[in-house]
């Protein structure tokens, strides 16, 4: 891909699309950060559902600790869970990234065509938490709320 295409694909508005597992093209993340879990309910028992409100403790960009083989992780405390893996202290559940596909154009660029290329993303289904809406926000319990 061309570096024009390359900037073409980093603009689109992955979150316009329909899909369920569409994220924000780039996040960062850091230690300590409040993040939301944007996935399928991952476990109902033990409190990590889509939604669920953690903080990140530690980030894995090589190998991820927790006996998964991915290559990236992010250690993730959620408070109010009951997990507790064998590997890790309790309330802390490893997030691994999530892959999705989709189809996009590429505009025409020089003596190159429009052509139809297909993009498969690879990312953390988390988000920052620092400020949710007031639809994300139903039937939750927030320590403290601002309302502007």
């Amino acid at each position: 891909v061309s570096l024009a295409e390359r900037q073409q694909l980093l603009n689109l508005n992955i979150s316009a699309l329909k899909s369920t597992q569409a994220l924000p093209g780039f996040v960062v993340l850091a230690e300590g950060m409040p993040v939301i879990l944007r996935v399928r309910n991952l476990s109902t028992d033990l409190g990590i559902t889509n939604g669920s409100q953690g903080i990140v403790k530690k980030i894995f960009s090589t190998i991820c600790p927790a006996g998964f083989t991915y290559a990236t992780c992010v250690l993730v405390e959620f408070p109010h869970s009951r997990v507790k893996l064998s590997n890790l202290p309790k309330t802390i559940f490893p997030i691994v990234p999530s892959t999705w596909t989709f189809t996009t154009l590429i505009q025409a660029e020089g003596d190159r065509p429009q052509r139809k290329i297909r993009v498969t993303c690879r990312q953390l289904p988390i988000q920052p938490a620092f400020a949710v809406t007031g639809h994300s926000s139903q039937g939750k319990t927030l320590p403290q709320v601002l309302v502007n």
